[in-house]
């Protein structure tokens, strides 16, 4: 009885027969799945889209495909927006809630994304450009430069003031960000948005403090006192970053300077502001019945512009002899004045007695000297040698022209000397 072989076995000795080893076919076998995993994986690695580590730190980020196919898992951080535009036309933003969160690519789960398919692949791919915008805040952003010429209320002066400080800002807006700055443009490093962002800052300065100095009728040097106030007021007028899609947060520690002509004319013009206040407040005393200070210092002004001129004859002894007489007639003159303005206590206001006319110089023997010829005569109202009135008449002051008492050795006014 003949052996009959398998047709299975049979199938693989015809195989053999023909010369092809069973094993040739082993290889293609393994081809052809390793191409699927290598297809499987590269679908894969195209269906997570999200910003790379290495591309956090970037303050705008593009992705570099324009081309993503639906589906795909879209990873945005908590701290972000995913913005889509296509044809430079916005099309979406997507933000995440609370932790990082992906977003399958699909129309039925975000309806603007039917305005990204591509009709040319049957709807599975989405033309897109993706960027992935920051959304915390950057705090310790320096500003500073110069302001426009601001008059100040109090001094009277137009000075030009520097300003230099930090303050802190967010995006709001991604979409009007994106479309303000990058104009669909590459990718941007962080100093360069800084600076745009700084720039528009400034301009949002220059033109709200002039505004607050005018309004609230603050010196320009003591504007960093007004810091919480004019924080505010940042807050309230930055249209310029409002419109780019960018909130002002706070405003940090910042200084007001100048430049050394305008610290020359300001510090110039408050030392002729304090003086015209001293003054001020002299002849409102003066004004308001309080002689006894007003007098007194002016005595003592008088005295000691006096001293300092050298006292007039005699020397420095005589001068400091004649300073400490001028000074006690003001303070004599001081007391005078005071009694005469105060009514006596439960009576009316009386008006001061008559003061006796001050007498020549006694001579001795009951004799006066004249004081026009010298000569010694006897007491009356004319001297009988030269016919000259013997009561001492008042005179000017030959500096500022003030009538000085009769018999003051200084004037009560400048304090120029009356015996020279």
């Amino acid at each position: 009885m003949a052996h009959r072989t398998p047709a299975r076995e049979s199938q693989v000795v015809r195989t053999r027969r023909d010369g092809y080893p069973a094993r040739v076919h082993q290889p293609k076998r393994e081809s052809a799945s390793m191409g699927i995993m290598d297809f499987i994986r590269q679908g894969t690695q195209e269906m997570m889209v999200a910003r790379p580590d290495s591309a956090k730190q970037y303050i705008v980020y593009k992705h570099p495909e324009q081309t993503i196919p639906k589906f795909s898992q879209l990873t945005v951080d908590a701290d972000e927006a995913a913005v889509f535009f296509r044809d430079g036309a916005l099309v979406g933003v997507l933000r995440t809630a609370g932790a990082a969160q992906r977003h399958t690519l699909d129309t039925g789960n975000i309806p603007f994304l039917s305005n990204l398919v591509d009709s040319f692949t049957g709807g599975n791919i989405f033309v897109t450009d993706l960027y992935f915008v920051t959304m915390r805040p950057f705090r310790g952003a320096r500003f500073g430069g110069a302001l426009p010429p601001i008059k100040d209320p109090e001094l009277e002066i137009t000075l030009t003031p520097r300003i230099f400080g930090e303050y802190a800002w967010q995006i709001t807006h991604p979409d009007r960000f994106i479309v303000s700055y990058l104009g669909m443009g590459g990718q941007q490093s962080n100093e360069q948005v800084e600076r745009w962002i700084t720039t528009k800052f400034m301009n949002a300065v220059k033109k709200s403090l002039p505004q607050f100095i005018i309004r609230q009728k603050v010196e320009v040097q003591h504007l960093a006192a007004y810091h919480d106030e004019i924080g505010q007021m940042f807050m309230q007028k930055c249209e310029d970053l409002s419109e780019i899609g960018v909130q002002f947060l706070e405003l940090g520690d910042f200084s007001i300077n100048f430049d050394a002509d305008d610290q020359k004319r300001l510090e110039e013009a408050q030392a002729r502001y304090a003086d015209l206040k001293v003054k001020k407040r002299a002849k409102d005393e003066l004004g308001g019945g309080n002689f006894m200070n007003y007098a007194a210092g002016e005595a003592m002004l008088g005295a000691g512009q006096g001293m300092a001129q050298g006292g007039g004859e005699g020397g420095g002894g005589g001068g400091a002899m004649q300073g400490g007489a001028g000074l006690g007639m003001g303070f004599a003159m001081a007391n005078m004045f005071a009694q005469n303005m105060q009514p006596q206590q439960g009576q009316p206001q009386q008006p001061p007695p008559q003061q006796p006319p001050p007498q020549p110089v006694q001579a001795g023997g009951g004799m006066v000297q004249c004081p026009s010829c010298s000569a010694t005569v006897a007491p009356g109202k004319f001297c009988a040698e030269c016919g000259s009135s013997l009561v001492p008449q008042p005179k000017p002051c030959p500096s500022c022209s003030t009538v000085a008492a009769p018999g003051a050795k200084f004037c009560a006014e400048c304090g120029t000397n009356m015996q020279g």
